[in-house]
């Protein structure tokens, strides 16, 4: 059998990714993934419907701050909430940066 090797540790989200998570980064609030989003050292909000109906999508929808921990890119570690504005990046993070432009080449 193989070794596993990488994080083998399952990420913490301590909010509900099916939501609309946004981040407010440059002045104006940008819709990100889960991994950013618990990993943004700044003003994050989450947008859910109030309530979910089959074969209705006219649902109204709610948007609240959300305040939760901040994490280190990729880890479970939680950082100090300083209101930077910027993403708490580290090794795991690097390593997706350069997949993610090879992989536009």
């Amino acid at each position: 059998m193989a070794e596993k090797r990488g994080e083998t540790e399952k990420l913490r989200y301590d909010f509900n990714t099916a939501g609309l998570l946004e981040i407010f980064f440059k002045d104006k609030w940008v819709r990100v993934t889960s991994k950013d989003f618990r990993s943004f050292d700044g003003q994050r909000r989450i947008t859910l419907p109030t309530k979910v109906e089959l074969g209705n999508v006219q649902v109204p929808m709610e948007t609240y701050e959300y305040w939760g921990p901040v994490f280190m890119y990729g880890t479970n570690k939680e950082m100090a909430y300083t209101n930077s504005g910027s993403l708490y990046t580290g090794k795991i993070w690097e390593r997706d940066r350069k997949i993610s432009e090879n992989r536009g080449k």
